[in-house]
C-alpha cells in the first residue's frame, strides 16, 4: 500500500467517523451541550489513545518526544478544538448549519494551497483537480439540504467573519501539524495531541454542568456518548494518518466529507429523500475522490 493510498483511506475514515459522531451529538441535543460532548469525547477519546499507545509499544516515543514537537502538537490541537469548533459553533447561532457548513469549505481550499504552494506537497494535475471536485461536491451536498430556520435568519456579517474565522484555525491548525508529523508516529502524535484539546475546554465556561448533565442521562444516552469517545480515538489516528501520509491538501481534504456519509443514514433511516443538487453533488465528490489517486 503507498503512502498516498493510507492517506487517502485515512482521510475518508476521519470522514466517516466524523458523520458517525455527527449523528450521534445531534441524538444527545437537549441532554449535554455541545461543548461538554466534545470535552468528554476529547478526555476520553485521548485516554483511549494513550492507553492503546502504552500497550502497543509506543509509550517510549511518546515519553522521548522532541519538546519542539509536543507544543506544534498542543499548538494544533488548541486551534483545531479549543478555537476552531468553538467559534464555529457560534456561526451556527447566525448562519444555520447549511451555511456555515458551506462556507466552512474554505478550510480545504485553504489548505490545499498552503500545501501545494509553500510546503511543497505533489500537484499533479488529477490531484488538483479532485480536490477542486470533492470541495464544490461537498458545497453541492450541503447547500442541497433544506433549512428553514436558516432562511428566517438569515446570513450575516458576523456569521460570515465567525465561520472564516474557524475556517482558518483549522486550516493553520493542520499545517502546524504536519511538521510534527514528519518526526512521530501517527499513534504517539494522537496519544499527545488530543487529551490536551479536552483539557482546555473544561476550563471553560461552556463545560460547566456537563458531569451533572452525563449522571442525569439515561444508560442509552450514556451509551451513545460512550460511543463518541470510542470514535473520537480511532478518528484521530485516522485524521493524524491523512495528514501524514496524504499531506495537508489530500488529508484535509477528505477530513471534511462527513455531509457525504450522512446521506445514506438520511435516507435509508431517516426516510429523507435528497434533493437533486445534493445527489449531484454525491456523484461529484466520489469522482473528486478517484481523481486524486490517480
Amino acid at each position: 500500500m503507498t503512502d498516498l493510498t493510507r492517506g487517502i483511506l485515512g482521510g475518508l475514515g476521519t470522514g466517516l467517523t466524523w458523520a458517525a459522531i455527527s449523528i450521534l451529538v445531534r441524538s444527545l441535543s437537549g441532554t449535554i451541550a455541545p461543548a461538554g460532548i466534545t470535552a468528554v469525547r476529547s478526555t476520553v477519546g485521548g485516554a483511549i489513545v494513550l492507553l492503546a499507545a502504552v500497550a502497543t509499544g509506543y509509550g517510549g516515543e511518546v515519553i522521548r518526544m522532541p519538546l519542539w514537537v509536543v507544543l506544534f502538537l498542543w499548538a494544533s490541537i488548541v486551534l483545531a478544538m479549543g478555537i476552531g469548533d468553538t467559534i464555529f459553533f457560534a456561526s451556527m447561532d447566525h448562519l444555520g448549519v447549511t451555511r456555515a457548513l458551506t462556507l466552512s469549505m474554505a478550510n480545504p481550499l485553504l489548505t490545499t494551497v498552503v500545501g501545494i504552494g509553500f510546503l511543497g506537497e505533489e500537484a499533479t494535475l488529477p490531484r488538483v483537480a479532485g480536490i477542486l471536485l470533492v470541495v464544490g461536491g461537498l458545497c453541492l451536498v450541503v447547500s442541497g439540504k433544506d433549512e428553514g430556520g436558516a432562511e428566517r435568519r438569515g446570513a450575516t456579517r458576523r456569521g460570515v467573519r465567525l465561520v472564516f474565522l474557524a475556517a482558518g484555525a483549522w486550516a493553520l491548525s493542520a499545517v502546524i501539524l504536519k511538521p510534527a508529523l514528519q518526526v512521530v508516529s501517527v499513534v504517539a502524535a494522537a496519544a499527545v495531541r488530543i487529551p490536551l484539546g479536552g483539557f482546555i475546554l473544561w476550563l471553560t465556561p461552556w463545560t460547566r454542568g456537563t458531569v451533572q448533565a452525563v449522571r442525569k442521562g439515561t444508560r442509552a444516552e450514556r451509551g451513545r456518548l460512550g460511543a463518541i469517545c470510542l470514535l473520537s480515538a480511532v478518528g484521530s489516528v485516522l485524521f493524524t494518518s491523512g495528514i501524514k501520509f496524504g499531506g495537508v491538501a489530500v488529508g484535509n481534504v477528505l477530513a471534511s466529507t462527513s455531509p457525504l456519509f450522512t446521506l445514506p443514514f438520511e435516507v435509508w433511516v431517516l426516510g429523507q429523500r435528497p434533493s437533486r443538487r445534493t445527489a449531484l453533488g454525491a456523484v461529484v465528490t466520489v469522482l473528486g475522490i478517484g481523481l486524486m489517486h490517480l
